[in-house]
């Protein structure tokens, strides 16, 4: 064969490889895409205060970074039971629970229990966020939660325990640590057994408050303001929706304010208003935290194989709130603190 013979079978032999190189481009392409993210699933979404809209907004986030689009790919309803003291909700918490979407996301304890309840019928998969899953059956365990659920757990024994402790660093002279709490509420039983255990090992005591409401509160505080000394060193806030509440948490840092008293919190705002200090979680994060359990259930992984997520809480520093209170934050907690007010 001839130099220009030999040329035009490479220069066909050339084209033939683009071709096929093309082709297998564009197959791997559709083969790509056709993966089921390009279904269109419906989220139920069952939100419950406080914080509802941070975990919201991180969940939606992080779905769309895994490739769920709003609107096109994913469809999310979104159900907001703020005031579950309503006795309303349940039956409204229940009827949303089985409208038979491909998936329940919840938010918090309360709605969650009661999700799962009302969606057992469907089978429907359910993922819940900053729930309490000690002494609640919401789960079997961890790391295999068992059923049709799975989600973010709220690690109350844990993060309550490390408030004491805290409080105990900076302020151990203070003895007498006052606690309020709904004695019924889903989060409270393993945090308070945990708490006095730890509290006779510290030599503090506990003085305990049990209420029904913001009216017991209310009552509780008031009686103390008329006393000569309150009977309390410092307040620890605890996990149920009257030290959460915005009409509860106002009374509670109004009281510490007039009696000048440390408060052992929660989340970043509780810091910004005048709590000491505040060990939680960052909410958009366990949103963010949810978002992977939800795409590997809709991928077809059965949710009660999927581990539960633990998320590690925040260190937050009202560094100007312990000058005025006259207390030294040890150098030790302020390099953990992720936020630190001056």
């Amino acid at each position: 064969m001839n130099n220009a013979g030999q040329m035009k079978v490479n220069s066909t032999s050339y084209l033939i490889f683009i071709a096929l190189l093309l082709i297998t481009i564009f197959l791997g392409l559709i083969l790509f895409g056709c993966d089921s993210r390009t279904e269109q699933y419906h989220i139920e979404i069952l939100a419950g205060d406080p914080g509802s809209h941070e975990v919201v907004t991180g969940f939606k986030e992080r779905m769309a970074e895994l490739g769920y689009v709003e609107g096109q790919n994913i469809l999310y309803s979104l159900n907001d039971f703020s005031t579950f003291s309503d006795p309303t909700q349940e039956v409204r918490i229940k009827t949303q629970a089985a409208h038979g979407a491909d998936l329940i996301f919840t938010l918090f304890t309360e709605v969650s229990l009661v999700a799962r309840e009302a969606s057992a019928s469907t089978g429907t998969p359910m993922v819940f966020a900053y729930a309490a899953i000690e002494d609640t059956g919401l789960i079997k365990s961890i790391r295999e939660p068992g059923g049709r659920i799975t989600g973010v757990r709220y690690p109350g024994p844990e993060q309550i325990i490390k408030r004491l402790e805290i409080l105990n660093q900076i302020a151990p002279q203070n003895k007498r640590i006052f606690i309020v709490y709904v004695r019924d509420y889903a989060t409270i039983h393993p945090v308070l057994t945990e708490l006095r255990t730890l509290a006779r090992s510290l030599g503090v005591s506990l003085v305990e408050a049990e209420v029904q409401g913001l009216d017991d509160l209310e009552k509780e505080l008031l009686m103390r303001d008329q006393l000569p000394d309150p009977g309390m060193d410092a307040i620890l806030l605890m996990p149920d929706n009257v030290n959460h509440s915005h009409a509860g948490w106002k009374m509670i840092r109004d009281f510490a304010a007039r009696h000048d008293l440390p408060i052992a919190g929660s989340f970043f705002h509780a810091v910004e208003q005048g709590a000491l200090f505040g060990n939680a979680n960052d909410m958009v994060e366990v949103g963010r935290q949810a978002a992977p359990l939800v795409d590997k259930i809709l991928q077809g992984i059965p949710a009660g194989t999927i581990p539960v997520v633990s998320p590690e809480p925040d260190l937050y520093i009202n560094y100007k709130r312990a000058q005025e209170l006259g207390l030294d934050i040890p150098e030790g907690l302020l390099r953990q603190a992720k936020s630190i007010l001056q």
